[in-house]
């Protein structure tokens, strides 16, 4: 049994619960901690829209978002373009500032649109600073609202660099980008002086200094493959596999490379004398082509090397923020009906493993041939997985039957008119100039393929031109079949994402291999004195779609209050004036390269058993469409609020009040409301209630 003392529900993250936990715990906080739930997405709201709060009300409800994560904004500028100051100062400052006040940095790793704000964003004033002629006439002066948030760091420091083929580092790229130099200065120097050593065939001298930048930098896990390397080469066999077991330990999963490429394939000979050691070594890696690095879970908390690699922030690596829209409504996009029945779609998706075919247009059409370099590394890796794929000679497929992923490349697309279907979770994108410009009507619009079933989708929101690095590649598919949401599918699979609009249900993950494990969350009687609950786990044995936990992270409304291994009883201690319903969440962290994770919630009750002391809430009547009469109590309360979002929609002076809502107010579908009464400086917190407008 493993207990945490919880020293405050509203101090930020580091606070001395968390060192506490990462003290005691100090290897868990070595390693990379990626992946996405809904613990870890900021939805922003115009609250002025009812659109926009309508679609963020079924994305609560449908993603189970904390009401910590919601940001609502005031005065969001109108239109479908605005200025890159505008966007800066009314939008992603405002963001960025509600999440650190609210200590959520550690765990938000996407910033969500709801609808109701502008889809574009001129950056003008960053493509007038280009000197590459190349750079100057391709990077046209309009790039998306997620790319910007994404490459916020750019951004905040009015820098153009953003506009690099290459910008974005987290992007898979060929796999011999593993092992090129991901630093500069003196470690830089020191990089390059282990090749020379090596080429110099001072193998041990190149190992040393290979392993040594290794210890520093951990998730940098190819400088343990090359410390192996060289420590086979001096003939030193105990060090050299040392240095493999903690490169997988660290992240490593190509069980090729070590089998098929010099020297170390020497050490895994197929034959009856491979010692037990390096038999399980192999088992723990994946069998598949080393012609690309393998996906990794996106982590905002870290900085990315041009190596693809991430490394603590304040080692100089690159930070990035994923972003996506979740509905554009708009007469050439989305209807909110339209809009809503994408995320249904999309959250009722996850782990369904779906036996579907990826699609992959090959016309003649520049829109299609400008990724076709890229596709036989794609099917080598699905097919080596046993999906099934299908290259057809047409702008669309012409068979009867379901679609995972479709990659595409023309203006038109007669989507309406189609025999085929997406299957549950589909990832599908086109290839063309005008995907994401809704202010006009032609070529079709990245909805139509939404509105066909798909779950996500990306289009350009100005003239592109041709250029791969804008779009997403063909291993965009192998990547989501590897398991990753679908979100991380779209950055791990574009090198330059300035343009493209990211739309649809950015946690779908139709193939997350996440911990099926037994969880239970309940208060902990046990303990008369101070309040507390417990947490129960129990492993379950993995299946074909499940890993082993290698982490739990727990959640105090809705905050990230530590991260421990798995073990059998938690036990958490609360502040002793804690009372009230309490929203609990449990989220466990696959032992998996891409970090899938499943999220257990309950809501407790701490303090006085009695339930006339808590706050309650119901639904006393439904004027008509737009009304709604509601009735909270709580006896001997001097004030009562109600919440949505966190934001105080009702404040009763008195022990019970009738009240009404209009739609305006909250939007419509299931909207979610939490009741808080005050009795003098005590706060107890009531149960969240879904009234489903």
């Amino acid at each position: 049994m493993f207990v945490i003392p919880f020293q405050s529900l509203r101090r930020h993250i580091r606070s001395a619960l968390i060192g506490t936990l990462l003290v005691c715990l100090g290897s868990v906080a070595n390693h990379l901690h990626a992946g996405l739930s809904g613990e870890n997405v900021a939805l922003i709201v115009n609250a002025a829209s009812v659109d926009s709060l309508t679609i963020a009300n079924h994305y609560v409800s449908l993603r189970n978002i904390p009401p910590t994560n919601v940001i609502l904004l005031q005065n969001v500028p109108s239109g479908l373009t605005i200025s890159l100051d505008a966007f800066r100062d009314s939008i992603l400052k405002p963001i960025l500032e509600t999440i650190n006040a609210r200590g959520l940095a550690p765990q938000i790793h996407v910033v969500t649109y709801s609808a109701g704000f502008p889809t574009s964003v001129d950056i003008s004033a960053h493509t007038k600073r280009l000197t590459d002629p190349t750079q100057a006439k391709y990077q046209t002066p309009t790039a998306s609202i997620n790319s910007m948030t994404y490459f916020y760091r750019w951004v905040l420091s009015d820098s153009p660099e953003y506009l690099g083929w290459g910008s974005n580092f987290f992007a898979r790229g060929a796999f011999g980008r593993h092992f090129a130099n991901p630093f500069a200065g003196e470690k830089g120097k020191q990089f390059e002086a282990a090749v020379t050593a090596a080429s110099e065939d001072e193998f041990a001298d190149a190992a040393e200094i290979s392993e040594t930048l290794a210890n520093e930098y951990p998730t940098i896990y190819p400088l343990r493959i090359r410390a192996a390397e060289n420590w086979f080469r001096s003939g030193d066999d105990d060090k050299a596999f040392e240095q493999l077991r903690q490169a997988v330990l660290h992240g490593w999963t190509s069980a090729r490379y070590l089998t098929e490429t010099e020297p170390l394939s020497q050490m895994f000979v197929d034959d009856a004398d491979l010692p037990a050691s390096h038999r399980r070594l192999l088992e723990q890696l994946q069998d598949v082509p080393k012609t690309q690095q393998e996906p990794l879970g996106f982590s905002s908390s870290v900085g990315w090397t041009m190596c693809g690699h991430p490394v603590p922030m304040d080692q100089g690596a690159m930070p990035y923020m994923l972003s996506c829209v979740l509905a554009v409504i708009h007469e050439n996009g989305s209807t909110v009906e339209q809009a809503v029945e994408v995320l249904r779609r999309g959250a009722a998706a996850d782990r369904t493993y779906p036996s579907a075919t990826f699609g992959f247009a090959k016309t003649t059409d520049v829109r299609s041939t400008t990724r076709l370099g890229g596709l036989p590394d794609a099917l080598a890796w699905l097919l080596c997985r046993e999906q099934h794929v299908e290259i057809f000679p047409s702008v669309l497929p012409s068979k009867s039957q379901a679609y995972i992923g479709m990659m595409l490349g023309s203006a038109d697309l007669a989507c309406r008119q189609r025999e085929w279907s997406f299957a549950p979770g589909a990832i599908a994108e086109n290839l063309t100039s005008l995907g994401a410009v809704f202010q006009t009507t032609s070529q079709t619009k990245l909805t139509e393929l939404l509105h066909a079933g798909a779950a996500i989708s990306s289009g350009a929101v100005a003239e592109p031109y041709a250029l791969a690095p804008k779009f997403p590649t063909a291993m965009m598919y192998p990547y989501y079949c590897e398991g990753v949401t679908a979100i991380e599918a779209f950055y791990l699979s574009i090198q330059s994402p300035y343009q493209m609009l990211i739309v649809g249900d950015p946690l779908c993950q139709p193939f997350a291999q996440a911990p099926n494990d037994f969880i239970r969350i309940e208060r902990d009687s046990s303990n008369q004195e101070t309040p507390a609950f417990k947490i129960a786990w129990q492993p379950i044995p993995d299946t074909t779609h499940t890993s082993s936990t290698s982490a739990i992270e727990i959640y105090v409304q809705g905050k990230l209050a530590g991260r421990v291994r798995p073990m059998a009883n938690i036990n958490i201690n609360l502040p002793g004036s804690t009372t009230g319903v309490v929203d609990i969440r449990v989220v466990l962290l696959g032992a998996n390269s891409t970090q899938p994770r499943i999220s257990y919630h309950e809501e407790i009750t701490i303090g006085s058993t009695e339930q006339d002391r808590l706050p309650r809430m119901e639904q006393y009547r439904k004027d008509n469409s737009d009304l709604l009469t509601l009735f909270v109590e709580c006896d001997g309360a001097d004030r009562i609020e109600v919440l949505h979002f966190g934001r105080v929609l009702h404040t009763a002076q008195k022990s019970a009040d009738r009240f009404t809502l209009n739609a305006d107010q909250v939007g419509r579908g299931p909207v979610r409301l939490q009741v808080v009464a005050h009795h003098g400086d005590a706060t107890i917190l009531g149960s969240s209630v879904e009234m489903v407008w």
